[in-house]
């Protein structure tokens, strides 16, 4: 998988000091909540496409770039606060999440991303939070309509 990176990003890259700051943006909404929770991974609020992100200390790993290994990205944060703990017990299902990446000085250019991923399964314990995001949810979704049990297909079992 490549992917461009644009001339303001490779210049701060390269650059021996650079004021810029690459931070990771993560949008978590589901049908249950008011208002969906808006993350940076940087100190200090972000505005970005109107939305007002707030500091959060969170990590993600990018997804392999091997042949044949399906794309997850893996979130972890910090469970110090125990602000998203409630809204976390309160839902059942999958958790939608958008990530990106934009540099603080321009948050609404994405530099990288956005990806729509989906949270199934998230884990807690009183110090951090983690979950496994899927990239291609479609990827787990039932091919056809007719599913193969022994009462509809008795010559597969």
């Amino acid at each position: 998988m490549t992917h461009e990176i644009s001339t303001r990003l490779r210049t701060a890259i390269y650059a021996q000091e650079s004021p810029e700051i690459l931070t990771t943006i993560l949008r978590l909404s589901h049908p249950a909540w008011e208002a969906p929770v808006c993350l940076v991974s940087n100190g200090e609020p972000l505005t970005h496409g109107g939305e007002t992100y707030h500091p959060f200390p969170f990590t993600l790993t990018l997804p392999e770039s091997e042949e044949g290994v399906l794309p997850v990205l893996n979130w972890s944060a910090q469970n110090v606060t125990r602000e998203l703990i409630p809204q976390l017990r309160s839902i059942t299902g999958e958790i939608y999440a958008r990530v990106a990446w934009v540099l603080t000085s321009t948050p609404d250019v994405i530099e990288r991303g956005p990806f729509e991923v989906q949270i199934y399964g998230v884990e807690y314990d009183a110090l951090k939070i983690s979950g496994t995001m899927t990239l291609e949810p479609v990827l787990e979704e039932q091919f056809g309509w007719l599913t193969m049990t022994p009462g509809n297909t008795p010559a597969l079992f």
